[in-house]
């Protein structure tokens, strides 16, 4: 009942507001209203946009004074409409775009947060990747073969690449100053590529690993003192990000 008062009082108020304006200017406003919604391009596939050039038409060749105002009334309210639809639309593409956005930048960050933390392991963050260290200690003195402190946490590592198949690793080995080059490049690389093979028994694909021995080059600490070249004998692990070239 209530909504056929509502249907009576809508057509009365139409046919009220087409009586009250004089019909060139009511023909004259939904031209305008019609080419105002017709300029945004967002206002094409609506249908409120179809009847409204339809009762345009309609209008335009109507013989009936009365009838002509009553068209042109409904063609001008069918275009706002299209325009404010079509408005409404765009503003929820942007807020979609725009939490789209949002939600790729935080889950960026939130990738680089729970990294290291899967792994409960210290990590650096930098442009590259995560940045693991293992210190001199994890291995034997003088020697490649890891401890198996270090093995708990190389299995951390593998069980994080193996979740995530399109980041690469980078394996660096490095010495202190002490002892002649080359067998400080040698001591390095055979402790980068026992890491890379305890990686490749942990089921990594050899190609996502890169191994080298860098000797006593790239030092993190000053090696005048025995805690500085404690630190600088270690081999880095860099999880890259994805899409990054591997080559250091």
């Amino acid at each position: 009942m209530m909504t056929r008062i509502i249907s009576i009082l809508f057509v009365i108020l139409i046919v009220t507001s087409c009586s009250s304006i004089p019909k060139d200017e009511i023909l004259k406003d939904a031209r305008d209203s019609f080419a105002k919604a017709k300029a945004n391009p967002a206002t094409a596939n609506l249908e409120v946009m179809y009847d409204a050039d339809k009762a345009l038409q309609k209008a335009e060749n109507s013989k009936d004074a009365d009838e002509m105002k009553h068209l042109a009334f409904i063609a001008k309210k069918k275009a706002e409409m299209a325009l404010i639809v079509a408005k409404r639309k765009e503003a929820e593409f942007k807020y979609s775009d725009l939490l789209k956005q949002k939600e790729q930048i935080g889950l960026q960050d939130r990738k680089k947060e729970i990294s290291s933390k899967e792994m409960d392991l210290k990590a650096t963050q930098t442009a590259r990747g995560l940045v693991f260290t293992l210190g001199d200690v994890l291995f034997e003195t003088g020697k490649s073969t890891l401890l198996s402190a270090a093995q708990k946490n190389i299995n951390k590592i593998a069980k994080f690449l193996n979740q995530y198949p399109k980041r690469n690793v980078l394996i660096g080995g490095y010495t202190d100053n002490r002892g002649n080059n080359k067998y400080n490049l040698g001591l390095s690389q055979r402790r980068a590529d026992e890491v890379r093979f305890s990686l490749m028994q942990n089921h990594v694909a050899s190609n996502r690993i890169q191994s080298q021995g860098f000797g006593k080059n790239q030092p993190i600490a000053n090696n005048s003192s025995i805690s500085g070249r404690q630190q600088n004998r270690r081999v880095e692990i860099t999880i890259l990000n994805e899409g990054v070239i591997r080559a250091r």
